[in-house]
């Protein structure tokens, strides 16, 4: 059973918790920490609970930690629409709106925020035992592997950019200095399983395509270690992504993909996720499938 450090449970017919912190221990930012991460166990352990009852006093500092709290409240869709504990740098939503046009043959949009360091999002899930995590690519550090993902086969077949180290380290010097890309890697435990781009889509060769919103997001995604394929994995850090880009603004309502129409694979993965399939379209160099998962939808079905 699990060991609860700053609140006591109680799982009766309306689900009550009790913070066992005190004012002196929530000057403590890393307990409240901890007991935010233990309201997230108890969410994803307790499928059916859908609303928390705080039944005690709640430290102010603590109150500052859980602003979707309301009357003593804490609804589970609301829960994870919040930033804490996940999200660990400035979330773009506090960045005001400053409409520009970057480049002619696209529409205008936000300016964005500067791209950030170090790690974005951290999440234990407790589905699969692992913390899911994912940080700013470095050049110096990731280049190599990178270029071994990029040269296996199965990843080639699809990204088609089977290229030298050079080659490749020049494609991600653009990535970090372009500023509607964020180029990521994913790390289950630490260990590096993946490359993520999570990027602003009025401002992509996307945007064309379909009825864009100045605040969508999309990505672009690969696997590239054996260990760490199979759908266990790949629900985690797929609902760990969207989690983050969703958090990291209220102003997104929707995130995009636009595989190529014949990975039928990752269809399949993704759908249960909540992406849906929305029409297939001619990129000039492959035939796409535009996918879309809505923000109302994966905070009601997927947490």
């Amino acid at each position: 059973m699990f060991n609860y450090k700053t609140l006591l449970l109680s799982l009766n017919a309306n689900p009550t918790i009790a913070i066992t912190l005190s004012k002196q221990d929530v000057e403590d930012s890393s307990l409240i920490a901890q007991c935010l991460k233990e309201i997230d166990h108890i969410f994803s352990t307790n499928k059916a609970v859908n609303e928390l009852i705080i039944e005690s006093e709640i430290p102010s500092q603590l109150t500052q930690s859980l602003p979707s709290l309301y009357k003593n409240s804490l609804l589970r869709q609301c829960f994870y629409q919040q930033t804490q504990p996940w999200h660990l740098h400035t979330p773009s939503t506090l960045f005001p709106w400053v409409e520009v046009q970057s480049l002619l043959q696209y529409r205008h949009h936000p300016v964005r925020p500067e791209m950030p360091t170090g790690k974005v999002y951290q999440r234990y899930d407790h589905n699969i035992d692992a913390e899911i995590s994912f940080r700013l690519f470095d050049l110096d550090k990731d280049i190599e592997r990178f270029t071994a993902w990029m040269n296996d086969p199965r990843v080639a077949n699809f990204w088609e950019q089977a290229w030298s180290y050079e080659k490749l380290a020049e494609f991600i010097k653009d990535r970090l200095s372009d500023d509607h890309i964020i180029p990521l890697i994913g790390e289950f435990n630490g260990e590096p399983f993946g490359y993520v781009e999570a990027y602003w889509v009025s401002e992509d060769r996307l945007s064309p395509y379909y009825d864009v919103q100045p605040y969508d997001r999309g990505i672009h995604l690969l696997v590239g270690e054996q260990a760490f394929r199979g759908p266990d994995y790949f629900n985690c850090w797929m609902r760990a992504i969207s989690h983050y880009l969703f958090v990291d603004d209220v102003r997104t309502q929707r995130i995009v993909l636009e595989p190529r129409a014949d990975n039928q694979r990752l269809f399949n993965r993704i759908q249960e996720i909540g992406y849906k399939k929305c029409f297939e379209f001619n990129f000039p160099h492959k035939r796409s499938a535009l996918m879309m998962l809505e923000r109302k939808a994966f905070f009601t079905e997927q947490y």
